[in-house]
């Protein structure tokens, strides 16, 4: 830590000086003011001691100018004329102390020690909130990632309703979260509902919570999601799957942001920012009956569209670089690579399952994989277009033809690689002439490759 002394008696900014040394603190001193502001404007500081009579400055205009171009500084006050008023005003305007001359040494080393405990949690916290920051950023350089980036910045501090739509993995919830961090609302609570995954007569209670006695078995009052998002964000995730009648009570509960718990009759008010999220084709929903109508304009503020993997493939690169890195942490491994060719393999398969299913399969790779470049060797059979019933429920289908000539390509470019690109090598590897092994290379374009 280092500390800066500004007082126009020179023996006072040697003592504290001298003192703060004494306990190992860096520390400067200036006896006016604008040299102590050019030493702030020159170096870090992280405390200053600032006398409130100055010859070129009162101390009180001298914490609003501090404070306005150094808002992180903490700022202890020292006077010989010390009264309650200008304590007061001194912390209205961002003194962290107030300290009387005669100065008192203890209360000086009590009031930087206890600043540097503040500080050090700030800064814990602050480097916690940037990993936590770090891990929910979207990864990739495409121009729809990159809207979406702008798009998430410009609306995640203000207080607007979103409405997140995208297929499954796309990763819904992974922006929801990342708008709650960039939030006035970041300090509190980001509270989930996922509404697929409760059961409908049991889904009430978990929104609203209920009281004792409210049915069997409710011995104690439970706090409900909406009521513990209180200035913190609600998450409704795949919204287009809550029934009917619960939107009935949802829209009614959003339209007056109050609501009682099951059982009770006190009337519960909520201040929580909405982010719903859907995984289905909601005007088709309103079409079919399933979603109401009111409902859907009274939640999609904001609309935020997370496109598909096939979509945006300049960014599969980056997104595998980041889950090898993460699968290797996680799982104790020295830190693989994935080779080139897999890579293109990566790039060219239509992931219909997102970067979910993507980084699961780069997880499963690297577990499996003995060898610290992974190849194509490993890979599911499915990303050369030949299906395995286990692996994804939803790959489509292509022609028989086109799935053997994917395998094939991906098995000659493997063989000439591991054969260093020796032509003969990889022939005799594969028991065909080298001729007809040229005839592949030129069909398949794979000199590209080398």
């Amino acid at each position: 830590m280092k500390v800066l002394i500004i007082d126009d008696e020179k023996n006072i900014c040697l003592t504290i000086k001298e003192i703060l040394e004494d306990e190992n603190y860096q520390s400067d001193y200036a006896i006016t003011f604008q040299d102590g502001f050019s030493k702030l404007k020159s170096d870090l500081y992280d405390i200053v001691f600032l006398d409130v009579w100055l010859p070129d400055k009162d101390g009180i205009m001298g914490i609003k100018e501090i404070k306005s171009y150094f808002p992180e500084v903490e700022i202890i006050m020292i006077s010989g004329h010390g009264n309650i008023e200008n304590a007061v005003e001194s912390i209205k305007y961002g003194a962290y102390d107030f300290i009387e001359k005669p100065l008192s040494l203890e209360r000086i080393i009590l009031a930087v020690k206890h600043l540097e405990v503040k500080l050090n949690l700030q800064h814990d916290l602050m480097e916690y909130r940037l990993n936590v920051l770090k891990k929910y950023e979207l990864i990739g350089v495409s121009k729809k990632i990159a809207d979406l980036n702008k798009k998430i910045e410009k609306i995640a501090p203000t207080n607007a309703w979103i409405f997140i739509t995208g297929e499954n993995g796309t990763g819904k919830e992974h922006v929801a979260r990342l708008i709650h961090l960039l939030s006035k609302r970041l300090t509190n609570k980001f509270v989930e509902i996922n509404c697929s995954a409760i059961p409908t007569d049991l889904m009430e209670s978990e929104m609203f919570g209920y009281d004792k006695g409210a049915f069997t078995g409710a011995t104690n009052r439970k706090i409900g999601k909406f009521e513990l998002a209180n200035e913190g964000t609600l998450f409704l995730d795949e919204i287009g799957d809550m029934d009917l009648s619960l939107q009935a009570k949802l829209l009614r509960i959003l339209e007056t942001g109050e609501f009682s718990r099951v059982g009770g009759n006190d009337i519960i008010s909520s201040d929580f920012r909405l982010i719903s999220a859907t995984n289905k084709d909601i005007h088709k929903e309103i079409d079919n009956n399933n979603f109401r109508e009111d409902l859907y304009y009274r939640i999609n503020v904001v609309p935020v569209h997370v496109a598909p993997l096939r979509e945006r493939r300049d960014d599969i690169p980056y997104l595998v670089d980041h889950f090898v890195k993460e699968a290797c942490y996680i799982n104790g491994i020295n830190l693989k690579k994935i080779d080139k060719l897999l890579l293109d393999v990566f790039i060219n398969y239509d992931w219909p399952g997102n970067v979910r299913q993507l980084k699961n399969i780069i997880e499963r790779m690297i577990v499996l994989s003995d060898n610290d470049i992974v190849g194509i060797e490993t890979a599911p059979s499915f990303l050369f277009g030949k299906i395995e019933v286990n692996d994804y429920n939803n790959t489509g289908s292509i022609p028989l033809k086109k799935a053997k000539e994917n395998y094939e390509k991906m098995y000659i470019l493997q063989v000439l690689k591991d054969a260093g690109w020796n032509v003969s090598r990889a022939a005799k590897i594969l028991d065909i002439e080298r001729t007809y092994l040229h005839r592949k290379i030129r069909y398949y374009n794979l000199d590209i490759y080398k």
